[in-house]
């Protein structure tokens, strides 16, 4: 006998030894049963449908004795998480970086870095957010982690959390999308002149501008 025939068998005896102790009349027994035998046939089509787990019937009798209200399930909402760079992609990062590579990098989540900018390589430029330029005029977001590794995963958070539409402002500009991604956490600060008149204020945004999946660039901002 399976679980929920069992839970059934249960759920009838329970009713049955009501109308024994005339706690229940036969007429609502008879409706009980009828809306017990419509929810076990129903329960397995309503699962597949709503993608959640309903309460057994066993569930049901012991909630209907104890007086207790059954928990709600709330569906779990999976936010893609960036893979963390291995070994060899931190290599790449270095030979970018430090050895001047213009080899293109591609992230865990699919971005490309490629050549281009005036530092000669999206991965530069996207670093040079890594530390401040307090003459620069105007604002200047700042990564608080000066890690390529890190910067890149932060940059991969960002992107897939943007594809999920979440906390997301989009614009379309001609060829290139600019994402103004909310991660609810300090990312960074504002600095330049601007962010160094207002104390170097902290930032929970990331704003990354895209063609297609290539990075063009990616820093911190205060809308």
């Amino acid at each position: 006998m399976t679980r929920s025939n069992q839970q059934l068998v249960r759920l009838l005896q329970t009713l049955i030894r009501a109308v024994q102790s005339g706690k229940l009349k036969i007429r609502w027994i008879v409706a009980l049963v009828v809306l017990a035998v419509g929810y076990f046939l129903l329960q397995p089509v309503l699962e597949r449908s709503l993608g959640v787990d309903l309460p057994g019937l066993g569930d049901l009798t012991k909630n209907t004795q104890t007086g207790e209200t059954p928990t709600k399930k709330t569906a779990t909402v999976n936010t893609p998480t960036p893979r963390p760079a291995d070994a060899s992609a931190s290599g790449e990062l270095e030979k970018i970086l430090r050895a001047g590579s213009r080899a293109p990098y591609v992230s865990p989540a699919g971005l490309r870095y490629t050549r281009g900018s005036k530092q000669g390589h999206r991965l530069k430029h996207v670093m040079a957010h890594a530390q401040d330029a307090p003459d620069r005029p105007g604002q200047h977001g700042v990564f608080d982690s000066n890690d390529p590794a890190e910067v890149v995963a932060l940059v991969d958070e960002a992107y897939l959390q943007a594809q999920t539409g979440r906390d997301t402002r989009t614009q379309r500009e001609e060829e290139r999308t600019v994402y103004d991604v909310n991660l609810r956490r300090r990312i960074g600060y504002i600095g330049g002149t601007s962010g160094k008149r207002k104390n170097h204020p902290a930032a929970k945004h990331l704003r990354l501008v895209v063609e297609g999946d290539r990075v063009i660039t990616a820093f911190p901002v205060r809308p």
